[in-house]
């Protein structure tokens, strides 16, 4: 009995971490106007004690699958590299980059107004970058 609670603990932290995940997201959108084309990177990611990551998005070109645990792909080099890659190859220059970098100490469980307490235990990192392709 106590085998069977302990594997059906472990199962519900792993569809957790799965649901929980990280995740990368890589979009663009062209200007109808001036032909210009608008580029956006995000990447988040859950750590334990805001250092050791635990799932982050998977910022590797061609991911088959878009989490990875234990891997630290929520950092500005790997969204800036993606972003510059992707300039490179279509033979552009991006001008105008912009950057949020978002830290949470607090479980926060969205749809919920107030966070869990437990501080600095489970922290949640997100950087987005956004700039225009000319």
């Amino acid at each position: 009995m106590r085998k069977r609670n302990t594997v059906t603990a472990l199962g519900a932290c792993l569809c957790a971490c799965l649901l929980l995940g990280g995740c990368f997201s890589f979009e663009t959108a062209k200007l109808s106007s001036c032909g210009d084309e608008i580029v956006y990177v995000a990447n988040y990611g859950w750590y334990l004690f805001g250092v050791f990551p635990l799932a982050t998005g998977n910022a590797r070109e061609g991911a088959k699958f878009p989490t990875v645990f234990f891997r630290n792909d929520v950092t500005m080099e790997k969204i800036q590299g993606r972003i510059i890659r992707y300039a490179e190859k279509q033979g552009k220059e991006m001008h105008d980059l912009t950057y949020h970098n978002h830290d949470s100490v607090l479980f926060n469980i969205p749809g919920l107004d107030f966070p869990l307490p437990i501080p600095y235990i489970l922290t949640y990192r997100e950087l987005q970058l956004s700039g225009v392709m000319k």
